[in-house]
């Protein structure tokens, strides 16, 4: 549906970026900025760069000791008595929330590999190759989706996604909520391959499983969006892709917990630790 220039060209620029260790080293100077200016600091942390040792070519990084945030038993065994993989959940959550609003980019690739769950129960962001940015009117829109989403109402979802994305054609929001219902019910496949994954004990196969999940859930959403006139700007795909992984670790971790009406949880993003 889409000339095929500009996404060897966007494919093209997202790979120069990726490799350029003098940008990654730019976003995890940012990034650590924004932990000690929001006083993040006791519950997340990123490793500090060993500037004279590195360049374009090479990051040499301090190296953080953990366990992916997937992992429910390895979590348990390393963090101290009294803090709950729940507890880790949330203070991960909420310090990239804050840093989606309070952050110049936000981590843009918030796999099982790039989580660590440190001895001390802070959450270790790795690997800032991949980052994004996106507008306040956007963000609004993705809150709207959010909510939308906890309340099953598909109708509000279609306006919030309507919202974000570019249309020059009316939207007939009865079959697009129709469709969204579908879509997002294909949900509970993910979180069954997952699952399994999981169960694996290698965080290789169960990043692979829910990147690819993720991802054809990402598709199908841009599909399904395209169909009623709606398309979608590369910044909300990045974001929402983060939250579905989000999604997978409150289901792995703390199947009780309501993310969207638990007053711990900050989705403005200002509230910071649990």
């Amino acid at each position: 549906r889409t000339s095929l220039a500009p996404i060897v060209s966007d494919i093209r620029n997202s790979m120069l970026e990726e490799v350029d260790f003098t940008k990654e080293a730019q976003h995890l100077a940012e990034f650590s900025s924004f932990l000690d200016r929001s006083g993040l600091r006791a519950v997340a942390t990123c490793p500090s760069v060993y500037k004279q040792f590195s360049g374009k070519k090479v990051l040499v990084m301090e190296r953080l000791n953990g366990v992916p945030l997937s992992d429910l038993d390895a979590i348990r065994a390393q963090v101290p008595r009294g803090i709950e993989p729940e507890l880790v959940l949330i203070n991960a959550l909420n310090t990239w929330l804050a840093s989606v609003v309070g952050c110049p980019t936000f981590h843009a690739d918030v796999h099982a590999g790039n989580l660590l769950v440190l001895s001390d129960g802070r959450v270790g962001f790795i690997d800032f190759g991949i980052v994004g940015s996106i507008s306040p009117p956007t963000w609004a829109g993705v809150e709207a989706l959010l909510r939308s989403t906890t309340t099953g109402d598909y109708n509000t979802m279609a306006r919030a996604l309507a919202t974000i994305g570019a249309t020059e054609e009316s939207v007939d929001y009865d079959a697009f909520a129709g469709d969204l219902k579908k879509l997002f019910d294909s949900l509970q496949a993910i979180d069954a391959d997952l699952v399994i994954a999981a169960g694996t004990g290698a965080v290789s196969a169960e990043v692979a499983v829910d990147d690819a999940a993720v991802n054809r859930f990402l598709l199908e959403l841009v599909r399904v969006g395209e169909e009623h006139g709606i398309k979608f700007p590369r910044e909300f795909a990045l974001l929402l892709k983060q939250l579905l992984y989000f999604d997978r670790y409150n289901r792995l971790l703390a199947p009780q917990l309501k993310v969207f009406e638990d007053n711990r949880i900050d989705l403005g993003g200002k509230q910071g630790a649990a």
